[in-house]
Protein backbone atom coordinates (compact mmCIF):
# COMPACT_ATOMS: atom_id res chain seq x y z
CA UNK A 1 0.00 0.00 0.00
CA UNK A 2 1.21 3.82 -1.17
CA UNK A 3 2.11 5.95 1.84
CA UNK A 4 -0.13 8.75 2.70
CA UNK A 5 -0.42 11.91 0.92
CA UNK A 6 -1.51 15.80 0.38
CA UNK A 7 -0.42 18.54 -1.26
CA UNK A 8 0.45 21.80 0.14
CA UNK A 9 0.97 25.23 -0.91
CA UNK A 10 2.72 28.01 0.95
CA UNK A 11 0.99 31.79 0.14
CA UNK A 12 4.39 33.66 0.58
CA UNK A 13 5.70 35.82 -1.82
CA UNK A 14 9.57 34.05 -1.69
CA UNK A 15 10.12 30.65 -2.68
CA UNK A 16 10.07 28.06 0.54
CA UNK A 17 12.45 25.09 0.15
CA UNK A 18 11.49 21.98 0.94
CA UNK A 19 13.78 20.87 3.52
CA UNK A 20 12.80 23.54 5.29
CA UNK A 21 8.65 22.16 5.46
CA UNK A 22 10.35 18.68 6.49
CA UNK A 23 12.32 19.76 8.76
CA UNK A 24 9.62 21.88 10.69
CA UNK A 25 6.21 20.51 9.72
CA UNK A 26 7.67 16.83 9.08
CA UNK A 27 8.54 16.93 13.71
CA UNK A 28 5.08 18.13 13.75
CA UNK A 29 3.21 16.12 11.52
CA UNK A 30 5.43 13.02 11.94
CA UNK A 31 7.05 12.69 15.40
CA UNK A 32 9.10 9.49 15.30
CA UNK A 33 9.61 8.90 11.11
CA UNK A 34 9.38 12.36 9.74
CA UNK A 35 7.60 13.55 6.06
CA UNK A 36 9.29 13.49 2.71
CA UNK A 37 8.63 16.89 0.62
CA UNK A 38 8.80 17.40 -2.61
CA UNK A 39 9.00 20.60 -4.48
CA UNK A 40 5.76 20.70 -7.13
CA UNK A 41 6.94 24.51 -8.07
CA UNK A 42 5.52 27.65 -7.08
CA UNK A 43 5.04 27.42 -3.32
CA UNK A 44 3.55 23.67 -3.82
CA UNK A 45 4.47 20.70 -2.46
CA UNK A 46 3.83 16.95 -2.20
CA UNK A 47 4.00 15.27 1.47
CA UNK A 48 4.73 11.54 2.13
CA UNK A 49 3.66 11.03 5.56
CA UNK A 50 5.82 8.10 6.84
CA UNK A 51 3.04 8.10 9.85
CA UNK A 52 -0.51 7.29 9.10
CA UNK A 53 -1.60 9.56 11.49
CA UNK A 54 0.50 12.19 10.01
CA UNK A 55 -1.88 13.10 7.07
CA UNK A 56 -4.98 13.53 9.66
CA UNK A 57 -2.63 15.81 11.81
CA UNK A 58 -1.55 18.08 8.77
CA UNK A 59 -5.71 18.31 7.30
CA UNK A 60 -7.58 18.38 10.06
CA UNK A 61 -5.40 20.13 12.62
CA UNK A 62 -3.84 23.90 12.25
CA UNK A 63 -3.61 26.37 10.49
CA UNK A 64 -0.28 25.70 9.97
CA UNK A 65 2.19 28.36 9.26
CA UNK A 66 6.19 28.27 8.06
CA UNK A 67 8.11 31.74 9.09
CA UNK A 68 4.69 33.70 9.21
CA UNK A 69 3.44 32.36 6.11
CA UNK A 70 0.46 29.92 5.80
CA UNK A 71 0.21 26.45 4.49
CA UNK A 72 -3.04 25.47 2.68
CA UNK A 73 -3.21 21.56 2.78
CA UNK A 74 -5.54 19.27 0.67
CA UNK A 75 -6.14 16.24 0.21
CA UNK A 76 -3.67 14.47 -2.56
CA UNK A 77 -5.96 13.19 -5.58
CA UNK A 78 -4.32 11.44 -8.56
CA UNK A 79 -7.25 12.16 -10.68
CA UNK A 80 -6.34 15.88 -10.53
CA UNK A 81 -3.93 18.24 -11.67
CA UNK A 82 -2.46 20.91 -9.34
CA UNK A 83 -4.70 23.77 -11.02
CA UNK A 84 -7.29 21.52 -9.95
CA UNK A 85 -6.81 21.48 -6.52
CA UNK A 86 -8.49 24.11 -4.53
CA UNK A 87 -6.07 25.51 -1.80
CA UNK A 88 -8.63 28.14 -0.10
CA UNK A 89 -10.03 26.43 3.24
CA UNK A 90 -7.79 25.91 6.13
CA UNK A 91 -9.23 24.87 9.51
CA UNK A 92 -9.56 26.86 12.72
CA UNK A 93 -11.09 26.59 16.29
CA UNK A 94 -13.32 30.04 16.96
CA UNK A 95 -13.79 30.92 20.44
CA UNK A 96 -17.27 32.27 20.41
CA UNK A 97 -17.61 34.71 23.69
CA UNK A 98 -20.91 35.97 25.31
CA UNK A 99 -23.28 33.49 24.78
CA UNK A 100 -25.73 32.39 27.53
CA UNK A 101 -24.50 29.96 29.38
CA UNK A 102 -28.30 27.58 27.96
CA UNK A 103 -26.75 27.56 24.50
CA UNK A 104 -23.36 26.40 25.47
CA UNK A 105 -24.08 23.20 23.60
CA UNK A 106 -22.85 20.85 20.89
CA UNK A 107 -25.77 21.73 18.90
CA UNK A 108 -25.41 25.52 19.05
CA UNK A 109 -21.81 25.09 18.54
CA UNK A 110 -22.81 23.04 15.55
CA UNK A 111 -25.39 25.61 14.39
CA UNK A 112 -22.73 28.48 14.40
CA UNK A 113 -20.10 26.57 12.53
CA UNK A 114 -22.25 26.42 9.73
CA UNK A 115 -22.54 30.32 9.63
CA UNK A 116 -19.08 30.78 10.09
CA UNK A 117 -17.79 28.05 7.81
CA UNK A 118 -17.85 24.32 7.27
CA UNK A 119 -18.67 22.69 10.70
CA UNK A 120 -16.17 20.17 12.10
CA UNK A 121 -16.35 19.91 15.82
CA UNK A 122 -17.06 21.57 18.75
CA UNK A 123 -14.97 21.49 22.31
CA UNK A 124 -17.84 20.16 24.78
CA UNK A 125 -17.74 17.56 27.81
CA UNK A 126 -19.53 14.09 27.70
CA UNK A 127 -22.50 15.75 28.50
CA UNK A 128 -22.59 17.72 25.23
CA UNK A 129 -22.59 21.24 27.47
CA UNK A 130 -19.32 23.83 27.75
CA UNK A 131 -18.58 25.08 31.06
CA UNK A 132 -16.46 28.49 30.86
CA UNK A 133 -16.21 31.93 29.09
CA UNK A 134 -16.43 30.36 25.86
CA UNK A 135 -17.83 28.09 23.31
CA UNK A 136 -14.91 26.50 21.18
CA UNK A 137 -15.77 25.67 17.45
CA UNK A 138 -13.76 23.94 14.94
CA UNK A 139 -14.38 25.12 11.37
CA UNK A 140 -12.83 25.28 8.05
CA UNK A 141 -12.89 29.13 6.79
CA UNK A 142 -12.54 30.25 3.19
CA UNK A 143 -9.07 32.30 3.30
CA UNK A 144 -10.60 34.30 0.25
CA UNK A 145 -13.24 35.73 2.87
CA UNK A 146 -13.25 38.26 5.57
CA UNK A 147 -12.61 36.51 8.90
CA UNK A 148 -16.12 37.54 10.88
CA UNK A 149 -16.09 39.68 14.43
CA UNK A 150 -18.76 38.33 15.53
CA UNK A 151 -22.36 36.48 15.23
CA UNK A 152 -25.71 37.92 16.64
CA UNK A 153 -27.75 34.70 17.57
CA UNK A 154 -31.30 35.07 19.04
CA UNK A 155 -31.91 34.25 22.81
CA UNK A 156 -34.37 34.34 25.21
CA UNK A 157 -38.48 34.46 25.11
CA UNK A 158 -39.42 36.89 23.62
CA UNK A 159 -36.53 36.66 21.72
CA UNK A 160 -34.16 39.26 21.37
CA UNK A 161 -30.71 39.70 19.20
CA UNK A 162 -27.42 39.22 21.47
CA UNK A 163 -24.01 39.99 19.80
CA UNK A 164 -21.50 37.07 20.15
CA UNK A 165 -17.68 38.15 19.78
Amino acid sequence: MAEPQAVGKVLAEKLVSPETLERTLGRVWCPIKGVLCKDLGENHFLFTFLQASGKRRALEDGPWMISKDLVVMVDFDESKTLDEMEFIYIPIWVRVSNLPFGMMDKETGATLGEKIGVFKDVDVGEDGTAVGRVLRIKVLIDIRKPLMRGITVKVGNPEREKWCS
